[in-house]
Order: structure tokens, then C-alpha cells, then sequence
């Protein structure tokens, strides 16, 4: 009924973005855990990053990747953090999964509409998991495509139904250690879900299919009606041993024949006398023989008395039935079939079992006369087909003259060898913006001469055999039945071929209308060019119905089929019941303990539209509440005493339940709105564990089909998203309206398996660890963590034609997001600034773009820049200086009727634009790529691509005085673009680009602000391309690394040692690697010696790094001689996930990057913490001494002195003071 969840899904995978919870997990299959990269960060603060990204995660597992499958499926588990892991990718949908015991073992059995897992073929869509290590087995047999499943794990075996054949079976059949027909061989229809009945071991198969395989038999059909004529004529044709006689030596002379009666020269081929030969075919396509027709020879009395079959190129001899001419009774051979001798009329071998070949050869063995010959040979297959390559089809020439299989083409086609595939067939390659879907067109007419109901299936050669995986895309297939057109959209990319049925109904060959089937490019697709291709269209005559079944059959295992009392069963004459008759679409069943539920695109006169259910010992159906749903239901999901529905519904049919869009639950006899749905169709219901509260996992529901809006509901808005929602049972709500910050996802979730206690997942998933625009704060504390600022930021819903322009080569602001940020703490302030093109809304309900403010001292309130700047404007680089903001980038817009162009001025502390604005920066596309203030002074550095500063000549770089409020030219003649500013000291300023300073080109410039002066880095003329990144490598500033793109687009990376630069092997990054950031960072351990960094240090890249062995990274840390990713981040843009970037890291301390690795002082702070010490020293000698003389003298019995002398005072009053000790200045005698 539909090819993928992704074929409907004109842009890929939708873009799935919301805040989900990580739950605990733990799996059996083992996830590798990495190293700590021993970041040493303590004195760094607070740190962020910034970049083109939606959500980001630490590289913690081996296997952690920021690739996503794109519209192609993949196995799915999750890691011990909660992240989805892609453990195995699949070419098309996984749509079903069961787990069950296979020889002891536990095994998941996963199935859907791919052709390969990985690099292994998986004909049928078919295969095992083991979930203790993820090696998949393919379960060969099947052609076509599974859409359901159910695992008896008592019986050890899987019901497996679809759009399939194998064995003896269509469209359902057992395996169980092998593929084993069921009873009645399958069905004429396609089977959509197959469950266990409540309490009961029977059986039940949902789908579109009103007859058996095995029980009814196809009206009476002549061999000519029910067969095709294989062209032989079309194949490369040998013989052994022919004879050399003129006329009847070519073996194409029996090939095609008008009248294969005729013999001689020109009609007949004869062998060599007497001897043994072989008549050999060998073809550009794939067929399945079921009947051959040979004409013998008579001509001079030679013919053939025995041959045998040999199917090519496997060689195997065919057994044959035939009826014996003497007695008219079946008669089988192998080896030695016999032909009559002298016959005038055809004798017929019919294939006791049908084998798939591309060539057959007929040994002669016995001959009648003088030697052996034949007068024409026909092959007959029952399947009916019409090939893009008119050779293949029937010839015209070649028997009674009628109608035959053909095609007609338009535009330009070519052949292509069928490789991997069972025939050759047409490829066209297309461009156009959009590609015009009349530009090349395969139109396939059948050779169909009975009217009856027919399936048509269009097969599709694998896209890995001819190379063209990266280039197919979608074909439109309008299938005209006598009047009536049906048209589906399909995905070309399978890996290996496919088949998918287009049209299921009545074809009327009485009519002059003849069926055709219509390929031709799909609309909406370029300018890259596409490769479509056109092989065979196959029509399959449907069985007969009886029985009186209609979309629902119950099975008993074990029991004889009756098909006079299928009507017996509640179940069966449930669905004989519904419209349309014996044509009604069964979609989805599910039980609990008491009913089935049956749902699909049906209705009745007695409520059961598109719902119902059996309750167990029940003698009829049971019409929901409300008359049922008012349109398809698509799939169910019963958990605990919920039914939750999802479909094509926005009501019940009677209109009183509200809120059901797409979506609803089913408890209590009752239905209940999940909020208030959602805009569109919900396809998937998947469960899913998540930590709501208090490190409690529980089970959330991932919704996913084709719908844009969460509706509101409450006080909850409408929540724009792409195709995907979770809802939380617990809390009645869906997570997103809450103020959860954790796992994002990207892509879909279509159905699950349960492993004991773990959980597999088929779907297509890109997860990181957190939900995050643009920025994310990276914890240290007990362990690397990541967490979001406390802010919704949400992309603008608006065109972005008018800012399509790079700020320097290679990096580009064409992207949502924040892109830059700061930390400042001066002055009493604690804000948080982050900076980009978002949209988000503050504290107090105002509007917010672009720029963010958050106050820590006011508990995180959030504000910012409104819509005084056009909404259109992107920021790349902010700075504050005195309390006052610096934003700059591609901005435009109006202040107080003043022009804004390239930076803005806002008073951080009045919470408003300052009064004094920069003059607008002029020249074509302004960008300002770097702001820095220049330490201890009032200078605030401008840097970026324009020509001039308001009046003033000023390219490149640029001063604003704050003082003064004016521009200020560095002087020099400098020009070109800058993409960073470094202050490496109080007045030195590095200056990175691709810059031109007088008759200097350079890349790094050095600019002295004491003397005005700049100076060109020894050796930085001569880098490979423009600097994109720039950072000190040491903190005297003397030594840096600097990064960028060569001319041939080959990223590198170099060291500058204050004399030469030193060259990173660029075998190290990957083809598209682009380093749009570099940071030092020091470590808590030493790594291996290098000869370009400290031990202690590791260089961190941001951007897109692509490492080998390994793929994309968003940033990775360097230790001198290999990479390491380090963040892993995702983005989503028009309803596709691509890898994400970074550009920046932002601290709250960023003068404390290498103190951790040099702790210097200056000389003066080394003076007095010596003078200290050594006054402390002399102060501890003196009480240690006056306590040891103490001791000394108490040890000795001293005793005071007396400490009053009555006739002292009369003595000194004798004599003056002054004469006493004036004589202490005066020359003194040695003392002996």
C-alpha cells in the first residue's frame, strides 16, 4: 500500500527536535566505552560552545556517530546515556520486529522492504538479529517485502506476512529453522498485521485479500491465456555439433518461426551424423520457465529421439512432465525425455519444479535416422511481464501474430548490464532546477488476454550494481487500468532490486483501453542530476475468491481448512461485513487480555467505521463509542489498559469527541484527545523509556508520521515540529511543552522488539545526548557533561535568500542558531550573552531574535535584543567593554533613525541601545567577523569584510573609541577580509584572514597599537589558503596555531614557533574537513611526546573534522600525532539532518588558559613573597632564641635582679643625663 515512511517524505527524514529525558538503559549487547580525554578545566570557569548545530553529545562509546541514515532504516538500540546507536543500516524501512528462541539462542527477527543490512543482500526483507553482538543473518528464499511479523515463541516460529512469495506460498508464510508453506498457501492479497488471538492460539491475518492461496483455485485458463512467450530469438544462440549441410547448420533457424511446422533449409536444424549435440540460449535477463514446447525434425528421416534440460548456469538437469503419447498418461523424465519420431504437431514438457535461470542448453543424446534435428522450440513462463528493453518482451514474428508485451520511451535512455540484477534495463540521467518530470517517460503495455483481478508489480534494479546510490531519487508510476489512473510516488535507492505492487484491482481486456503502466521522474527534485532507471513491470493473475473472506481470516493451527465454514468464525464474518467488499483494507490489529481490534479504511451500517473490536466469546463485532473513527486508522499500540490509535482522523464519526487529530488513545470505553493531536497523519506508534522524574525510567510514545504542528491545547501553544512527537502518559502532556532539557532525536521510530529486559527499535535516528540550538555549556564536575542554557531558542520562520553570503571562505552565515557568546562578570555583572539568528522569548513574555542577555543575578531572567534590528540579521562575534555590548556580524536595521550596518552598541546596564552608536560600516556585503577591546584602554578592535567606518577609510580592520566616540583607522593600508583578532599582550593584536598590508599579502598579520605599526608573521604568506582559525599557543603570545582550507579544499593545520611554522600532516583529516575553530587546552595527565605540543596539552579543533576510520566529528582533540573526537553534533534544516558544526568555545575566565600549564609570576610579586619569607624567618629566630635562653638561665638557679635601689635616684641626680650618654657619640677605646 505504501513503499517507506520516507518515500512520502518529499525532503528525507523529517527533522525531529525536541527536549526528551535520557533513561536508564542497559543492554546485552556490550557499547565500548572510550577514555576520559583528562581535560583540565577547573580554572576555566564556566565553558560554552558555539556553532551550526541542534543537538550535540560527548563522545563517550565506540560507535557514537553524527551520520544519520537518512531516508534508509537502521537497527536501532541505545547506549548506557540514553542515545539512540545505530547498530546496522538498512537500504529501505524495517517495518516490523518479534524476538523469539532460535536453537537456544535468543534471536530478533526484523523484516520490512530492503533489499540489503549493511553490505549483505537480503532478498525478501527478511533476517536475523542476535542481540548479544549485532551480526545479522539473512533469511534468504522470499521475494517481494515484509510488513508484519508475529514471533510463537512457544512454538519456536513467525508468522511473516507482506507482499511476498516463497515456497508455495503469496503473502504469508512460516519459518521455523526454514521456510515452511502454511496450509492454505497464503493469500491473494497483501497482508498488513498478523497478531494471536485473546486467550486462544489461533491466528489472525489482517490486510487487502479476499481469497486463499492454496484453497481456491483460478477460473479454468487456457495455457495461451495464462502464459508468455520467453523471446528466444532476443538470446545469443550456439550449437554443438551441427551439421554442415547448406540451410540447416544455424541453430537460430528453430528460434522464431511464423509457422514452426515448416521444415527444411531455413527451418531446420540438424546435427552432424551420427553424433550426440546440444542447442544452447544464453539471455540478458532472468526467467522462470514453466512449460517447453519442441517441434522435432522429420526432415530426411533425422529427428531427436531423447534429450534432457539444463538450466544455465547453475547446470542442473530439470525434471520434466509430459503425457505420454501412446496412453495419453503423465509421464516424468529427467535425462532422457523422449520425442515421437515423425511428429507433425508440438510435444510439451511442462517443469516439475520452476528454477530462475538465464540461459538453458537441450543435450541431444538419440536421434532417429542418420542423425538428430530440430524444427522449433517455444518457453513458456507463467509470469506475465513487459520490459523496458523491447528485445526481452515477446517477439512479433514468432508464432500466430497477436497482440504482444511492449514499451515505449521518450527521451533518452541507455542500456545497462544487469550486474546484480535479473535483467538488463534503461537508465536515463536527468538534470534540471526543478528536473522536468516530462523529460524521459517508460510507458509498459501487457500482453493480458483474460480479464480478471490482477496485482502489478514494478521491479527496480539495485542502485549498488551500476554505482548510481548517491544519485537515484523518486519516480511517479501511474498505473491505467481501462479508465481508472492510480499514481504513487517510489524511492529508486534500494541497494539490490526490489519489487513494489502499483496497482491491485480488475483489469477489463475486453475493452479498447489497454492497460499501461506509466514511469517518469517524480516532481520537486534537482538541480543535482538524477539517475532513473526502467527494467520490468509484471502482472500477476489473482485467485478466485471464495469463502467469503474480506481482509480478515482466522487461522487454527494444526486444523483442516474448510472453506465452507470460514463464516463460522466471529472474526471472519466480521470482515465479510464490511465495505468495500471483499476489498476492504484490514491496516493494523491488536489485543489485551479480553478483545481483538481491528482498524483500518472500512465502514459499516452498524458503526464499526474504521475501528472496532471481538471481544473474546463474543457471537458478533462490537461498534466503538461515537459510531468508530471518521477516517483510516493507521496503526495501534494496546499498553496496559490503553488503546492508543493513529491514522488519518480528526473526530469520531458521530463529532463529539474533540481533540482527535491524527491521534488518540482508547481507554475506558471511551476516547480520549493525546492534547490536541497534531495537523496531520500519524503512521508509528513506538514505546520508548525516558527518565521523567527522580531517575524513574518510564514509558513515553513516539508519534511519527507526516505532520508539521503539535496542535495547542490548554495553556499549551502550537508547537511547530517535522513529522515527530513524544507523548507522556504520566503527565498527560507532550514533552516538549515541558521545561525539560536533555536527549534530542532526528528521524523516526517505527517499531520495536523486546529482548528480555532490553529494547530494539527499527526506525531511522540521529540522537544526541542534548537538545540544543547553536550553544551548550560543558560541565567538568564529576566527570564531562554537557547541559543547555535555560532558554528555548527556535529557528525563524522566514526566507533566507537575503543572507546567502560567506562571512570569509569557507564558513558561512546561512544558518540557525547562536553562533558566538561571551561570559562577563565585571563591575557587580554576571551575564550571559549568546549571540546568531534564532528566535526565543524573554522573561516577560517580549519577543527576543538574535540576541540573548541572561542575568545571573536576577535568577537567569532573560532578555535581549527585540525587533529594533531587522529580523533577518545575523550575529558572528560580541565583546563588552564598560558594561557596554558589542554585537557584530551581518546586521542592518535602524536606531532612533540612525542606519545600523556590522555592529551595534547596547548599554548592558540601562538594558538598552547606548545613545552613541557606531557609524554604519560600509562596503558590499559588511560582515564583522571579530570584535575585541583592547586590554586597559577605552579601543574596541572592529574586524571583518567592509570598506569603511561611517565617513572614514577603513577597510578590514577597524577602531571605535569609546571615549571619543568615533572610528579610528590602524592606518597601513590594509585590506581584505579578517575572520579573528587575538590580543596577545596589552598591545599586540594578531590579525588572521586573508588580508593585504601595503604590497604585503599575507594570512596572520601582527599590529603594534603603541606605534601604529603592523608586521607581516614570518613565513604566514606562504600558508596553504585564508586563516579560518587562529589561537596562542603559549602565554607569552610569541608562538601560535593556525588553521584553514588550501586552494585544493584540503584542510591543514600549522604551528608558528616565534621563527617557522611547523606543518600537521593533512593525511590526518579526511576529505571536506573544515576547522573553523582551535583552542589549547591543558590536561590533567601527560600523553606521548610530540614534537609540536606540550604533554600536558591537547589542541582542540571545532568545525567539521573528519577523521579516518572514523567519519565526521564536530570538534576532536589533537595530541600531536592522531584525533580524537570529542563532540558529536547534528543539524536540521528543510526537514533533513546533517552533521553539525562548531565554531567556537567561550569561557568564563579566558586569561586562565594556560595557567594551568605556566605559573610564572612577574618579578615583583617573586621580590615580595621573598622579602615576606624572610621576615618571618628572622621573627621565628628570635623567639626561638629568647625561648632556649630561658631555659638556659632557669636551668642555672638564676634569679632577678632587684629591681629597686632607694639610693639610686639621690646618685643620679648628681649627674645629668645628657653628660651620661653624650659621651656614647663620641671615639671610644677598643674593648679589651
Amino acid at each position: 500500500m505504501r513503499e517507506s515512511f520516507a518515500a512520502l517524505l518529499r525532503t528525507g527524514a523529517g527533522k525531529l527536535a525536541l527536549s526528551l529525558l535520557l533513561a536508564a538503559h542497559t543492554s546485552a549487547y556490550t557499547f565500548r566505552q572510550v577514555p576520559s580525554p583528562n581535560l583540565k578545566l577547573d580554572d576555566l570557569g564556566r565553558i560554552a560552545f558555539a556553532g551550526d548545530f541542534d543537538s550535540i553529545s560527548l563522545y563517550q562509546y565506540e560507535g557514537q556517530s553524527q551520520q544519520f541514515p537518512g531516508r534508509n532504516g537502521a537497527l536501532l538500540s541505545r547506549y548506557p546515556n540514553g542515545v539512540f546507536a545505530t547498530i546496522n543500516v538498512t537500504d529501505a524501512d524495517i517495518k516490523a520486529m518479534c524476538s523469539l528462541q532460535v536453537n537456544g539462542a535468543e534471536r530478533v527477527v526484523f523484516a520490512g522492504n530492503f533489499t540489503s543490512v549493511g553490505e549483505m543482500a537480503t532478498p525478501g526483507g527478511i533476517a536475523l538479529l542476535d542481540p548479544t553482538n549485532g551480526t545479522v543473518e539473512a533469511l534468504d528464499g522470499l521475494t517481494g517485502s515484509v510488513n508484519t511479523l508475529y514471533c510463537d515463541r512457544e512454538a519456536g516460529q513467525v508468522y511473516v506476512g507482506g507482499q511476498l512469495s516463497g515456497s508455495n506460498s503469496t503473502n504469508a508464510i512460516l519459518w521455523k529453522n526454514g521456510w515452511t508453506d502454511l496450509s492454505f498457501n497464503g493469500f491473494n492479497g497483501i497482508i498488513h498485521s498478523i497478531t494471536r488471538a485473546s486467550n486462544s492460539k489461533n491466528i489472525i491475518f489482517g490486510g487487502e485479500f479476499n481469497g486463499l492461496g492454496g484453497l481456491n483455485a483460478p477460473p479454468p485458463v487456457s495455457m495461451e491465456n495464462k502464459t508468455q512467450i520467453i523471446p528466444i530469438a532476443s538470446g545469443d544462440i550456439s550449437a554443438e555439433s551441427s551439421s554442415g549441410s547448406q540451410g540447416v547448420s544455424d541453430p537460430k533457424n528453430i528460434a522464431c518461426k511464423a509457422d514452426f511446422t515448416t521444415e527444411g533449409p531455413g527451418s531446420t536444424w540438424l546435427l552432424a551424423d551420427q553424433s550426440p549435440g546440444s542447442w544452447r540460449a544464453d539471455f540478458d535477463f532472468g526467467f522462470e520457465p514453466t512449460s517447453l514446447r519442441l517441434y522435432n525434425s522429420d526432415y530426411e528421416g533425422r529427428g531427436t529421439k531423447t534429450f534432457r534440460y539444463t538450466a544455465l548456469p547453475d547446470g542442473g538437469i530439470l525434471n520434466l512432465t509430459y503425457a505420454d503419447p501412446s496412453n495419453g498418461q503423465q509421464a516424468f523424465c529427467d535425462a532422457r525425455c523422449p520425442l515421437p519420431q515423425g511428429n507433425t504437431t508440438a510435444q510439451d514438457f511442462s517443469f516439475v519444479n520452476v528454477v530462475g535461470m538465464t540461459g538453458f542448453r537441450i543435450d541431444i543424446s538419440d536421434w532417429y535416422g542418420n542423425g538428430a534435428g530440430l524444427n522449433g522450440i517455444q518457453l513458456f513462463q507463467d509470469a506475465i511481464y513487459s520490459y523496458a528493453i523491447n528485445d526481452f518482451n515477446e517477439p512479433q514474428t514468432c508464432g500466430p501474430s497477436t497482440a504482444r508485451s511492449e514499451a515505449t520511451t521518450t527521451g533518452s535512455w541507455q542500456v545497462t548490464p544487469r550486474q546484480q540484477s535479473d535483467s538488463n534495463y534503461l537508465t536515463t540521467v536527468l538534470q534540471g532546477s526543478p528536473i522536468d518530470t516530462e523529460a524521459a517517460t517508460v510507458t509498459f503495455f501487457p500482453d493480458i488476454k483474460q480479464s480478471g483481478n490482477y496485482s502489478v508489480t514494478i521491479y527496480t534494479p539495485g542502485c549498488q550494481g551500476d554505482d548510481t546510490c548517491d544519485s537515484r531519487g523518486r519516480v511517479n508510476v501511474t498505473a491505467s487500468m481501462g479508465g481508472s489512473n492510480e499514481s504513487r510516488e517510489l524511492w529508486q535507492t534500494n541497494n539490490f532490486e526490489k519489487y513494489d505492487e502499483v496497482y491491485n484491482g480488475f483489469i477489463d481486456t475486453t475493452t479498447d483501453s489497454r492497460p499501461s503502466v506509466i514511469l517518469q521522474p517524480a516532481s520537486e527534485q534537482g538541480p543535482t542530476p538524477l539517475t532513473m532507471v526502467a527494467q520490468r513491470v509484471r502482472f500477476t493473475l489473482l485467485k478466485a475468491t471464495s469463502g467469503n473472506l474480506n481482509g480478515l481470516f482466522e487461522y487454527t493451527p494444526g486444523q483442516e481448512l474448510d472453506a465452507t465454514k470460514f463464516s463460522d468464525s466471529v472474526i471472519n464474518a466480521a470482515g465479510a461485513s464490511l465495505t468495500p467488499r471483499e476489498k476492504a483494507p484490514v491496516t493494523c490489529l491488536a489485543t489485551d487480555g479480553q478483545n481483538l481490534y481491528v482498524a483500518g479504511n472500512f465502514s459499516t451500517n452498524d458503526g464499526r467505521n474504521n475501528i472496532f473490536s471481538v471481544r473474546q466469546g463474543a457471537t458478533g463485532p462490537t461498534a466503538l463509542p461515537g459510531s468508530g473513527l471518521n477516517n483510516q486508522v493507521m496503526t495501534l499500540f494496546h499498553n496496559d489498559s490503553t488503546l492508543y490509535v493513529g491514522g488519518n482522523f480528526t473526530n469520531t464519526v458521530e463529532g463529539k469527541a474533540q481533540g482527535l487529530n491524527g491521534v488518540a488513545a482508547f481507554t475506558n470505553n471511551q476516547w480520549q484527545p493525546l492534547g490536541a493531536g497534531v495537523d496531520g497523519v500519524v503512521l508509528y506508534l513506538v514505546p520508548f523509556s525516558l527518565n521523567i522524574t527522580a531517575n524513574a525510567p518510564e514509558q513515553v510514545l513516539a508519534v511519527s508520521g507526516f505532520f508539521s504542528k503539535v496542535n495547542g491545547f490548554g495553556n499549551n501553544p502550537t508547537t511547530s515540529v517535522n513529522d515527530f512527537a513524544v507523548w507522556v502518559p504520566s503527565r498527560s502532556n507532550w514533552l516538549h511543552n515541558m521545561d525539560f532539557f536533555s536527549l534530542a532525536m532526528s528521524g523516526r521510530l517505527m517499531t520495536f522488539a523486546d529482548v528480555g529486559s532490553d529494547r530494539w527499535f527499527g526506525g531511522s535516528v540521529s540522537s544526541g545526548a542534548l537538545l540544543a540550538s547553536g550553544t551548550a555549556e560543558l560541565e567538568s564536575k564529576d566527570g564531562l557533561s554537557l547541559q543547555a542554557f535555560p532558554v528555548k531558542i527556535q529557528a525563524q520562520e522566514q526566507p533566507v535568500s537575503t543572507r546567502k553570503r560567506a562571512i570569509v571562505e569557507g564558513q558561512n552565515l546561512n544558518t540557525t542558531g547562536v553562533r558566538t557568546g561571551t561570559f562577563y562578570k565585571e563591575n557587580g555583572m554576571n551575564k550571559t550573552i549568546l549571540a546568531g539568528h534564532f528566535a526565543t522569548t524573554g522573561s516577560e513574555g517580549q519577543n527576543i531574535t538574535n540576541v540573548i542577555i541572561i542575568d545571573g543575578n536576577d535568577s537567569n531572567k532573560i532578555s535581549g535584543f527585540s525587533n529594533e534590528l531587522d529580523a533577518n540579521s545575523t550575529f558572528a562575534a560580541v565583546a563588552v567593554q564598560d558594561n557596554v555590548l558589542y554585537a557584530g556580524g551581518m546586521i542592518s536595521g535602524r536606531l532612533a533613525n540612525n542606519r545600523i550596518a556590522g555592529i551595534v552598541a547596547y548599554d548592558l546596564a540601562g538594558r538598552k541601545f547606548a545613545n552613541a552608536q557606531p557609524p554604519p560600516l560600509q562596503g558590499i556585503n559588511v560582515t564583522v567577523n571579530a570584535i575585541a577591546p583592547r586590554p586597559k584602554s577605552k579601543d574596541v578592535y572592529v574586524a571583518g569584510q567592509f570598506q569603511s567606518a561611517g565617513a572614514l577609510s577603513c577597510a578590514a580592520v577597524c577602531i571605535w573609541n569609546t571615549e571619543r566616540n568615533q572610528w579610528t583607522s590602524p592606518g597601513n593600508n590594509l585590506a581584505g577580509d579578517v575572520s579573528s583578532l587575538t590580543w596577545v599582550s596589552d598591545n599586540k593584536l594578531l590579525i588572521a584572514g586573508n588580508v593585504t598590508s601595503g604590497d604585503n599579502k599575507t594570512m596572520i598579520l601582527t599590529y603594534d597599537s603603541v606605534n601604529s605599526q603592523f608586521a607581516v608573521v614570518p613565513g604566514a604568506s606562504d600558508l596553504p589558503g585564508p586563516v579560518t582559525a587562529l589561537t596562542i599557543a603559549n602565554s607569552d603570545g610569541n608562538e601560535f596555531w593556525a588553521a584553514g582550507l588550501g586552494s585544493d579544499g584540503t584542510a591543514y593545520l600549522q604551528r608558528f614557533d616565534g621563527s617557522k611554522w611547523t606543518s600537521v600532516k593533512e593525511s590526518i583529516f579526511g576529505a571536506d574537513t573544515s576547522i573553523r575553530g582551535i583552542q589549547v587546552l591543558s590536561l590533567s595527565g601527560d600523553h606521548g611526546k610530540s614534537s609540536i605540543i606540550n604533554q600536558d596539552q591537547d589542541l582542540l579543533l571545532m568545525g567539521q573534522i573528519n577523521i579516518a576510520g572514523f567519519g565526521s566529528a564536530s570538534a576532536a582533540l589533537f595530541n600531536g600525532t592522531t584525533l580524537t573526537p570529542f563532540l558529536l553534533a547534528t543539524k536540521g534544516q528543510d526537514g533533513q539532518t546533517e552533521p553539525g558544526s562548531l565554531s567556537s568555545v567561550f569561557v568564563e575566565n579566558p586569561n586562565s588558559f594556560f595557567r594551568q600549564s605556566r605559573k610564572h609570576l612577574a618579578l615583583w610579586a617573586i621580590v615580595l613573597i621573598g622579602l615576606a619569607i624572610a621576615l618571618l624567618l628572622t621573627f621565628l629566630l628570635v623567639v626561638i632564641g629568647i625561648v632556649i635562653e630561658w631555659y638556659r638561665k632557669k636551668a642555672q638557679g638564676y634569679s632577678p635582679a632587684p629591681q629597686s635601689y632607694p639610693d639610686r635616684l639621690g646618685n643620679v641626680g648628681r649627674l645629668p643625663p645628657e653628660q651620661l650618654f653624650g659621651t656614647l657619640s663620641g671615639p671610644r677605646a677598643p674593648a679589651i
